[in-house]
Protein backbone atom coordinates (compact mmCIF):
# COMPACT_ATOMS: atom_id res chain seq x y z
CA UNK A 1 0.00 0.00 0.00
CA UNK A 2 0.97 3.47 -0.51
CA UNK A 3 2.26 5.76 2.36
CA UNK A 4 4.61 8.11 0.49
CA UNK A 5 2.78 11.04 -0.01
CA UNK A 6 -0.04 10.24 2.83
CA UNK A 7 1.47 13.37 4.87
CA UNK A 8 0.94 15.63 2.49
CA UNK A 9 -3.29 15.15 3.66
CA UNK A 10 -2.44 16.55 7.56
CA UNK A 11 -0.86 20.04 6.38
CA UNK A 12 -2.81 22.79 7.38
CA UNK A 13 -6.80 21.43 8.24
CA UNK A 14 -9.29 23.66 10.14
CA UNK A 15 -11.71 22.01 13.03
CA UNK A 16 -15.36 21.49 11.86
CA UNK A 17 -17.19 18.85 13.52
CA UNK A 18 -18.74 16.25 11.75
CA UNK A 19 -19.24 12.21 12.51
CA UNK A 20 -17.87 10.00 9.68
CA UNK A 21 -18.33 6.71 9.05
CA UNK A 22 -16.36 3.96 6.57
CA UNK A 23 -19.72 4.42 4.69
CA UNK A 24 -19.09 8.11 4.28
CA UNK A 25 -15.40 7.48 3.62
CA UNK A 26 -16.37 5.15 0.40
CA UNK A 27 -18.93 7.95 -0.55
CA UNK A 28 -16.12 10.64 -0.54
CA UNK A 29 -13.45 8.39 -2.41
CA UNK A 30 -16.14 7.53 -4.82
CA UNK A 31 -16.74 11.90 -5.42
CA UNK A 32 -12.80 11.66 -5.26
CA UNK A 33 -12.10 9.34 -7.97
CA UNK A 34 -14.61 10.93 -10.41
CA UNK A 35 -13.32 14.05 -10.20
CA UNK A 36 -9.44 12.90 -10.49
CA UNK A 37 -11.29 11.28 -13.69
CA UNK A 38 -12.13 14.65 -15.20
CA UNK A 39 -8.96 16.11 -13.94
CA UNK A 40 -7.14 16.95 -17.32
CA UNK A 41 -3.50 17.67 -15.95
CA UNK A 42 -0.50 15.50 -17.96
CA UNK A 43 2.29 16.28 -14.58
CA UNK A 44 1.04 13.46 -12.23
CA UNK A 45 2.91 15.61 -9.25
CA UNK A 46 0.51 18.03 -9.89
CA UNK A 47 -2.24 16.37 -10.39
CA UNK A 48 -2.13 14.53 -7.25
CA UNK A 49 -1.53 18.01 -5.46
CA UNK A 50 -4.51 19.10 -6.88
CA UNK A 51 -6.53 16.64 -5.74
CA UNK A 52 -5.38 17.11 -2.23
CA UNK A 53 -6.27 20.97 -2.84
CA UNK A 54 -9.55 20.39 -4.52
CA UNK A 55 -10.69 17.68 -2.60
CA UNK A 56 -8.92 16.06 0.32
CA UNK A 57 -8.76 19.00 2.55
CA UNK A 58 -11.55 20.72 2.42
CA UNK A 59 -13.05 17.52 3.55
CA UNK A 60 -10.92 17.10 6.31
CA UNK A 61 -11.11 20.73 7.16
CA UNK A 62 -14.88 19.33 7.94
CA UNK A 63 -13.64 16.34 10.80
CA UNK A 64 -13.42 17.53 14.42
CA UNK A 65 -9.37 17.41 15.13
CA UNK A 66 -9.37 14.40 17.21
CA UNK A 67 -10.13 12.77 14.11
CA UNK A 68 -8.20 13.77 11.60
CA UNK A 69 -5.62 11.53 11.10
CA UNK A 70 -8.12 8.62 11.53
CA UNK A 71 -10.58 9.64 8.89
CA UNK A 72 -7.46 10.84 6.73
CA UNK A 73 -5.57 7.59 6.70
CA UNK A 74 -8.67 6.24 6.13
CA UNK A 75 -9.86 8.01 3.12
CA UNK A 76 -6.17 7.61 1.73
CA UNK A 77 -6.00 3.91 1.95
CA UNK A 78 -9.86 3.34 0.67
CA UNK A 79 -9.26 5.96 -2.24
CA UNK A 80 -6.30 3.41 -3.35
CA UNK A 81 -9.09 0.18 -2.75
CA UNK A 82 -12.32 1.60 -4.98
CA UNK A 83 -10.59 4.01 -7.22
CA UNK A 84 -7.90 2.67 -9.93
CA UNK A 85 -7.10 5.86 -11.37
CA UNK A 86 -5.97 7.30 -8.09
CA UNK A 87 -4.08 3.67 -7.53
CA UNK A 88 -2.62 4.34 -11.00
CA UNK A 89 -1.28 7.53 -10.66
CA UNK A 90 0.83 6.31 -6.88
CA UNK A 91 2.40 3.78 -8.66
CA UNK A 92 3.40 5.96 -11.59
CA UNK A 93 4.90 8.35 -8.75
CA UNK A 94 6.43 5.32 -7.08
CA UNK A 95 6.60 2.62 -9.31
CA UNK A 96 6.05 -0.70 -7.20
CA UNK A 97 9.25 -3.11 -6.92
CA UNK A 98 8.16 -5.95 -8.78
CA UNK A 99 6.07 -3.60 -11.48
CA UNK A 100 2.06 -3.79 -11.80
CA UNK A 101 0.49 -5.54 -14.94
CA UNK A 102 -3.59 -4.49 -14.63
CA UNK A 103 -5.67 -5.97 -17.23
CA UNK A 104 -9.80 -5.44 -17.68
CA UNK A 105 -10.18 -9.24 -18.80
CA UNK A 106 -10.22 -12.20 -16.54
CA UNK A 107 -6.62 -13.80 -17.41
CA UNK A 108 -6.43 -17.76 -18.04
CA UNK A 109 -4.47 -19.76 -15.50
CA UNK A 110 -1.83 -21.85 -16.86
CA UNK A 111 -1.29 -23.94 -13.63
CA UNK A 112 -1.06 -27.95 -14.87
CA UNK A 113 -2.90 -30.59 -12.43
CA UNK A 114 0.35 -31.25 -10.80
CA UNK A 115 1.35 -28.21 -10.16
CA UNK A 116 -2.01 -27.40 -8.46
CA UNK A 117 -1.69 -30.41 -6.23
CA UNK A 118 1.92 -28.67 -5.24
CA UNK A 119 0.54 -25.55 -4.46
CA UNK A 120 -2.15 -26.63 -2.60
CA UNK A 121 0.70 -28.58 -0.11
CA UNK A 122 2.58 -25.43 0.54
CA UNK A 123 1.74 -23.00 3.54
CA UNK A 124 4.43 -20.86 3.37
CA UNK A 125 4.65 -17.49 0.78
CA UNK A 126 6.58 -14.03 0.58
CA UNK A 127 5.98 -11.30 -1.43
CA UNK A 128 7.27 -7.82 -1.80
CA UNK A 129 5.52 -4.72 -0.72
CA UNK A 130 5.71 -1.20 -2.93
CA UNK A 131 9.04 0.14 -0.65
CA UNK A 132 10.95 -3.35 -1.44
CA UNK A 133 10.05 -4.81 2.18
CA UNK A 134 9.32 -8.26 2.32
CA UNK A 135 6.00 -9.75 3.86
CA UNK A 136 5.54 -13.18 4.77
CA UNK A 137 2.51 -15.50 4.16
CA UNK A 138 1.33 -18.63 6.20
CA UNK A 139 -1.09 -19.66 4.66
CA UNK A 140 -3.04 -22.78 6.63
CA UNK A 141 -5.84 -24.05 8.66
CA UNK A 142 -8.21 -21.76 6.63
CA UNK A 143 -6.58 -18.64 7.63
CA UNK A 144 -4.32 -16.35 5.36
CA UNK A 145 -1.86 -14.29 7.91
CA UNK A 146 0.51 -11.65 6.84
CA UNK A 147 3.45 -11.17 8.68
CA UNK A 148 4.98 -7.58 8.05
CA UNK A 149 8.45 -6.22 8.48
CA UNK A 150 6.99 -3.81 11.50
CA UNK A 151 5.59 -6.84 13.27
CA UNK A 152 2.79 -6.37 12.67
CA UNK A 153 0.21 -8.34 11.16
CA UNK A 154 -3.07 -8.92 9.07
CA UNK A 155 -5.29 -11.68 9.41
CA UNK A 156 -7.85 -13.05 6.89
CA UNK A 157 -9.77 -16.23 6.21
CA UNK A 158 -9.29 -18.12 2.65
CA UNK A 159 -11.17 -20.69 0.93
CA UNK A 160 -10.76 -22.28 -2.65
CA UNK A 161 -13.35 -21.43 -5.10
CA UNK A 162 -12.27 -23.31 -7.76
CA UNK A 163 -9.20 -25.33 -8.28
CA UNK A 164 -7.36 -22.46 -9.27
CA UNK A 165 -8.88 -19.11 -7.57
CA UNK A 166 -9.05 -18.56 -3.70
CA UNK A 167 -11.09 -16.05 -1.52
CA UNK A 168 -9.45 -14.02 1.00
CA UNK A 169 -12.25 -12.68 3.31
CA UNK A 170 -11.06 -9.48 5.69
CA UNK A 171 -10.64 -10.11 9.19
CA UNK A 172 -8.97 -7.81 11.41
CA UNK A 173 -4.86 -5.89 11.16
CA UNK A 174 -2.85 -4.15 13.28
CA UNK A 175 -1.00 -2.99 10.47
CA UNK A 176 -1.94 0.78 9.43
CA UNK A 177 -2.10 0.60 5.70
CA UNK A 178 -3.69 -2.89 5.77
CA UNK A 179 -6.49 -2.00 9.03
CA UNK A 180 -7.22 1.14 7.13
CA UNK A 181 -7.25 -0.03 3.22
CA UNK A 182 -9.89 -3.09 4.51
CA UNK A 183 -12.86 -3.64 6.70
CA UNK A 184 -14.07 -6.63 8.22
CA UNK A 185 -15.75 -8.77 5.54
CA UNK A 186 -13.63 -6.72 2.76
CA UNK A 187 -13.38 -9.63 -0.41
CA UNK A 188 -10.60 -10.53 -2.45
CA UNK A 189 -10.50 -13.03 -5.55
CA UNK A 190 -7.15 -14.52 -6.08
CA UNK A 191 -6.22 -16.79 -8.79
CA UNK A 192 -3.07 -18.80 -9.45
CA UNK A 193 -1.89 -18.22 -13.33
CA UNK A 194 1.55 -19.97 -13.33
CA UNK A 195 4.50 -21.40 -11.20
CA UNK A 196 7.92 -19.72 -12.29
CA UNK A 197 11.43 -20.95 -10.65
CA UNK A 198 10.58 -19.34 -7.26
CA UNK A 199 7.17 -17.69 -7.21
CA UNK A 200 3.75 -18.05 -8.49
CA UNK A 201 1.86 -15.10 -10.53
CA UNK A 202 -1.60 -14.46 -9.68
CA UNK A 203 -3.82 -12.05 -10.25
CA UNK A 204 -6.06 -9.79 -8.03
CA UNK A 205 -9.73 -8.77 -8.42
CA UNK A 206 -11.69 -6.95 -5.50
CA UNK A 207 -15.43 -8.19 -6.33
CA UNK A 208 -17.45 -5.23 -8.11
CA UNK A 209 -14.16 -3.60 -9.68
CA UNK A 210 -13.65 -5.01 -13.67
CA UNK A 211 -9.61 -5.01 -13.26
CA UNK A 212 -7.03 -7.79 -12.39
CA UNK A 213 -3.80 -6.65 -10.92
CA UNK A 214 -1.45 -9.64 -11.47
CA UNK A 215 1.68 -9.62 -9.30
CA UNK A 216 4.04 -12.46 -7.60
CA UNK A 217 4.31 -14.64 -4.12
CA UNK A 218 7.26 -16.02 -3.78
CA UNK A 219 7.84 -19.32 -2.02
CA UNK A 220 10.42 -21.12 -0.33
Amino acid sequence: MKKIYLLLLFIGIANIAISQTIKEVDSMSNIFCDYLKKLDIKNDTLKLNTLYEQQFYPYLRTVESSKIDQIGNQLYYRLQRNCLGFRELLDRLDPPKDGVDRNSGKPTSQLTKKQIKELKKRTEFYYYEVSGEKTKVVMKDGFWTDYFSDNTTSKLTYKWISDTEFELVFIESNNESRSNFSIKGDRFIYQILSKEDNFYWMALNIPGQVTYEKSKIYFK
